[in-house]
């Protein structure tokens, strides 16, 4: 059964990500990650790999001060909570001011 990877409250975003340990093994971990420490969010047109090739997707990309990569969602494995999850990051940013740019909605509107 599908699980969110992204919970939103008022002040911050409770995300699970994946993270390598010493023996460079991959779990999942959470993270809180308050609105003080976000960067930016950016959702964005994305190809992901599928088994018989690339397939046109998105993505919604956290910087976040502190980390040095940023956390990174693909709508692919994110299908069932995507939509959610696009309205909340909106909402979030525009409610704690944080820098949000949303590229799909412009590609989509020029369709």
């Amino acid at each position: 059964m599908a699980k969110e990877h992204l919970l939103f409250d008022k002040t911050e975003i409770v995300a699970m990500v994946m993270v390598k340990n010493e023996r460079a093994q991959k779990r999942a971990q959470m993270v809180n990650l308050k609105y003080d420490k976000i960067v930016s969010i950016s959702i964005k047109p994305h190809e992901e790999k599928t088994l018989f090739g690339k397939k046109p997707s998105e993505l919604i990309e956290i910087v976040v001060s502190g980390r040095s990569e940023p956390i990174v969602y693909t709508k692919l494995k994110e299908k069932k909570f995507w939509e959610g999850y696009k309205q909340g990051l909106e909402i979030f940013a525009r409610e704690n001011r944080i820098s949000f740019t949303d590229e799909t909605a412009t590609e989509a509107a020029a369709t």
